[in-house]
């Protein structure tokens, strides 16, 4: 019994090590971005807005997180397009070792011959336009809460509640999910 205790508590630590290498490079990987803004989106609405959103049916709301995914999927890819069409543009850039004060491969790699620099580069620009998303997203949710509570939502909204304002399903109940999607995205294109 003890060694397999053993070897479970090494395996058990190999693979977070593991985990913590791979999750160092994840930014650059669509999937990840989905999951990520998926994940915000989670955490800003709370779990019964977030399911009533993108779960599929009442009254379970199954299959929130992998709808939520795929609906972020287009969004994602274009995040990692644009970042890899930036650090192309960076590469190319013959005054870039001028104006940084050294090479790309020096500025953006990590490794002994920073041949990791391209995928470092666009790690980086993911991951900065995927802090400006999560605060877009936080702020919605901010400002979606301070119209859910404004006893005067209605007299300002044509006499529709907040929850007939921003509903759009049969019960209403992804009422403050739309909220959020919908200012979280005007904020984004802005």
């Amino acid at each position: 019994m003890r060694k397999i205790g053993t070897a479970v508590l090494c395996c058990l630590g190999v693979a977070a090590i593991g985990g913590s290498v791979a999750q160092a490079d994840n930014a650059s990987n669509p999937n990840w971005v989905a999951a990520h803004q998926c994940t915000t989106d989670l955490h800003a609405m709370g779990v019964k807005s977030f399911k009533a959103l993108y779960g599929d049916s009442a009254p379970k709301y199954k299959h929130a997180m992998r709808n939520c995914q795929r609906q972020h999927g287009k969004s994602a890819h274009n995040v990692v397009k644009n970042a890899a069409q930036e650090c192309k543009a960076e590469q190319a850039d013959p005054n870039f070792a001028a104006d940084h004060g050294m090479t790309f491969d020096q500025f953006y790699g990590t490794n002994a011959n920073d041949k990791n620099s391209f995928g470092k580069c666009v790690s980086s620009k993911v991951r900065s336009t995927e802090a400006q998303d999560d605060q877009n997203v936080q702020n919605a949710a901010q400002q979606c809460r301070a119209e859910r509570n404004d006893p005067g939502f209605a007299g300002n909204h044509g006499g529709e509640s907040f929850t007939d304002f921003y509903g759009s399903n049969k019960n209403k109940k992804n009422a403050f999910g739309k909220c959020v999607s919908q200012k979280a995205k005007a904020q984004n294109n802005s």
